[in-house]
């Protein structure tokens, strides 16, 4: 008998294992295909953005904004990438749900609400703290096609690449009228680009429901 859950549980270790290692290997090879992106992304970060490249020349100073714009919804664009393949096999609780999971365990929704109010905590913030906690506990174990990203990825390598071209123009000193056409169009495509691609959406949206706060400071934590 004990021989029979001997080789019971070797096989079950195996099979973990096996799984573990899969999903590792997802997101590593999901992660590749982003680098070929970090790569001309970097390359314009050197040269300061386009924005500096704005700066640097006079005939385009004077249209800073959009330029800053645009290096901001690149890096967003990556970013997001990122985040889609390190979420692949669902979305890791962060402090803020953790807290709020064990609070509500322990003392349930009303007593835990009652105790946040009682270190200072705004209704207000409570509600969103309570809302996310949900959403994380959802969305603990939710999937993604590794397909589909890499499809993701794939349609973003363009958009990027036309970005650094864009750079490297304005660096080489071949400043025209095209410039700033080129920087408005792909900072619409890219607005679109997370409206219209199912999975850019569905990180936008994830992410905006994650509040960056500090659960300790009302309390006198560090």
């Amino acid at each position: 008998m004990s021989k029979i859950i001997f080789i019971l549980l070797f096989l079950l270790i195996f099979v973990v294992s096996n799984i573990t290692f899969a999903k590792t290997d997802a997101i590593t090879e999901c992660h590749s295909k982003i680098k070929p992106l970090n790569k001309e992304r970097d390359k314009v970060s050197q040269l300061d953005g386009i924005w500096g490249l704005f700066e640097k020349n006079r005939e385009l100073q004077g249209n800073s904004i959009i330029a800053i714009n645009l290096d901001r919804k690149i890096n967003s664009v990556i970013f997001h990438l990122e985040y889609l393949c390190n979420t692949l096999d669902g979305i890791p609780m962060n402090e803020v749900a953790r807290y709020v999971r064990d609070g509500i365990k322990q003392k349930g929704k009303i007593g835990f609400r009652e105790e946040l109010i009682k270190l200072g905590k705004p209704e207000s913030e409570i509600d969103i703290w309570f809302k996310f906690t949900e959403f994380s506990i959802i969305n603990k174990n939710r999937t993604l096609n590794l397909n589909s990203i890499i499809n993701t990825i794939n349609k973003v390598s363009p958009i990027i690449h036309s970005y650094a071209l864009i750079a490297d123009k304005i660096d080489g000193h071949l400043i025209d009228d095209t410039i700033i056409k080129s920087v408005k169009r792909i900072s619409k495509v890219i607005d679109n680009f997370f409206i219209s691609n199912k999975y850019m959406n569905q990180a936008f949206t994830e992410n905006s429901n994650i509040p960056y706060v500090d659960i300790n400071e009302s309390s006198g934590g560090s």
